[in-house]
């Protein structure tokens, strides 16, 4: 079976043709015109958004779900598995039943009910002379009976939710280096999330770990432990395959900073802890398979703290002023 993909004009044309002769000749569908609506398996598709949009299209004569079990009426049935949605018409008009594949992941957001409650349209429309007149009736701009006239309720807090944001949340392996003489080149890894915001922006967040470690001869070894969480909002755009970000936000955290000596009788060896972090400018490139998204990020920042570690009189380790960072990762989308 072929997936059915994209807005529906051309159906919109050939139901309207359609519609005048089947009108003109008085051929009338042996239903009332009624329709039963049917949901099934479908836990990202608000039935109730199916509904509104179907409303809005034939008006009454789609039944309520109070109504029962009506036996002469037509029925669309959208039944979904995985990320595949079928959507069938059948019933009294005559005909075989009539059914089109749709892929949930093409139409993002609250797009899918939208798009499922048309593509049935067409489908009962194809069927039933009722449905066609009605669809033509509300197209030309003739009065509709008076029970289309009431403006459908507005859609509820559930429906709005998936369209407004999409949240990402995973993991990344770091690089981090601080540009500064005697700098550490830190590795390590981040938990990491994201989500949109009015619908230009992009808020993410981090907690990352990186540790690095550098011998010094004759002296020992100094090892920094830097562990930091991060806050960015900036834009973003893209579509469905692939999005860029930039963020501007900041950093804070602490490092840990030790050291081991070679020779412990002569040269002796100490702990200390210091905060650092300070203003991040950050960008973000993403590409999307399905519900996981494999992502390369780029961050630069001015740390407002310096911090030195000594050895044997020199500098070993200096967490200082500019540093950059390259992170690669996968995100899961919620």
């Amino acid at each position: 079976m072929n997936a059915r993909r994209g807005p529906l004009p051309i159906a919109w044309a050939l139901i309207a043709a359609n519609a005048l002769p089947a009108i003109a000749q008085d051929r009338v569908s042996p239903s009332s015109g009624h329709v039963e609506l049917e949901v099934e398996g479908c836990p990202t598709v608000p039935t109730a958004a199916v509904r509104r949009v179907l409303g809005i299209e034939i008006g009454d004569l789609l039944l309520e779900p109070s109504t029962g079990e009506v036996q002469d009426v037509d029925r669309l049935i959208i039944r979904c598995a995985g990320n595949f949605a079928a959507v069938e018409a059948t019933g009294i008009s005559g005909g075989a039943a009539t059914e089109r594949i749709l892929r949930l992941d093409d139409f993002p957001g609250d797009a899918a009910p939208r798009a499922l409650a048309l593509l049935g349209v067409e489908l009962l429309a194809a069927r039933s002379a009722a449905v066609r007149e009605r669809i033509l009736r509300r197209r030309t701009g003739a009065a509709a009976p008076a029970v289309e006239a009431v403006a459908p309720s507005p859609p509820s807090a559930a429906l709005a939710t998936p369209g407004e944001r999409e949240v990402l949340i995973g993991v990344a392996a770091v690089g981090r280096t601080f540009v500064a003489q005697d700098h550490p080149f830190a590795f390590g890894g981040r938990v990491q999330a994201s989500s949109t915001a009015m619908s230009f922006g992009l808020v993410s967040g981090d907690v990352e770990f990186a540790a690095a470690r550098k011998d010094v001869d004759n002296v020992g070894q100094t090892t920094a432990l830097l562990i930091s969480s991060a806050a960015t909002f900036g834009p973003t755009a893209g579509g469905r395959r692939w999005r860029a970000a930039a963020g501007l936000g900041g950093r804070i955290g602490l490092v840990h900073e030790s050291g081991s000596s070679a020779d412990p009788a002569r040269i002796s060896s100490s702990t200390f802890v210091r905060p650092w972090g300070g203003p991040v400018l950050s960008a973000t490139l993403s590409g999307t398979l399905g519900r996981v998204a494999l992502a390369i990020s780029g961050e630069a920042g001015w740390s407002l703290s310096s911090i030195d570690e000594m050895a044997a009189g020199v500098t070993a380790i200096s967490v200082r002023g500019l540093w950059v960072a390259l992170a690669v990762g996968a995100d899961l989308r919620r």
